[in-house]
């Protein structure tokens, strides 16, 4: 036999292992983003979490429109953030059609953040606690009511903080 017809089979190999790695990954709809994902700020696009950018301005409420925002403060190093995604991503599903959902990612705030837009979104929000969600209701392009809240909480304290900011 060849080395030619051995570098063929080797390459036919591996081109198979590659494609049935990529088989295996995870459809598009069920990827929550967490602490593998890249940093940058992510948004829900009807059951898919898409990268909406990691570099250039901060996120600001209101730039996609009015309505209501909720915004959660991750950090691929928090161990309460990863408590927190069992709550949040289940009340992100149920609630889906009620707001605009966004995660912003960082590795650990703004101090390590690979994403100049999510490293400025933590800085402009103040935000100094992990996980922070902070609501906002957004009408005529201004900022109406917003509530911030910190730490670990329910499912139900996030459906309350929503209930609570769109009914105001």
């Amino acid at each position: 036999m060849s080395s030619e017809e051995d570098l063929k089979r080797l390459l036919d190999k591996l081109i198979a292992d590659i494609i049935s790695k990529i088989s295996l990954e995870p459809e598009q709809g069920t990827h929550e983003v967490g602490p593998t994902s890249p940093n940058g700020i992510y948004f829900l696009d009807g059951d898919s979490w898409k990268l909406l950018r990691s570099e250039g301005l901060p996120l600001h409420p209101g730039e996609r429109g009015d309505g209501i925002y909720v915004f959660y403060f991750d950090n691929t190093k928090c161990p309460a953030c990863r408590r927190f995604d069992t709550e949040w991503f289940p009340f992100v599903k149920e609630n889906a059609n009620k707001a605009m959902y966004f995660i912003i990612l960082c590795d650990w705030f703004a101090r390590e953040c690979s994403s100049k837009a999510a490293s400025l979104t933590f800085m402009l929000h103040e935000v100094r606690a992990s996980p922070t969600t902070i609501f906002f209701k957004v009408k005529n392009g201004e900022v109406r009511k917003q509530e911030k809240i910190e730490g670990v909480v329910s499912k139900q304290k996030l459906e309350e903080a929503l209930a609570k900011i769109v009914k105001e």
